[in-house]
């Protein structure tokens, strides 16, 4: 049972995060990790959809490279300001 963002990120694993809208967005937990720690939980993280405020549903999703779209997007947290700021770049396993 993976219920950390640690365990998460020793099986090389992304957080698939989905709205009812259709917007999916994916995140290498090893990011995650280091904004929130190794002990959070990943189904208890708060993400919003920039289309809608529904529910979000949160997946793992574990990361074997032969099998992976060419064309995976993830978004990356990065901190300015005491802000977390989200960028999006091109998943490179």
């Amino acid at each position: 049972m993976i219920d950390t963002l640690g365990k998460a990120t020793r099986h090389n694993m992304l957080l698939k995060v989905e709205c009812a809208c259709g917007n999916v967005r994916y995140c290498r937990s090893a990011d995650l990790m280091i904004v929130y720690c190794g002990g959070a939980n990943p189904f208890r993280l708060r993400f919003d959809c920039s289309r809608c405020k529904p529910e979000i549903k949160v997946t793992l999703v574990e990361v074997h490279p032969e099998h992976l779209p060419r064309k995976l997007v993830i978004h990356k947290p990065m901190k300015a300001d005491g802000k977390i700021v989200w960028h999006t770049e091109r998943f490179r396993p």
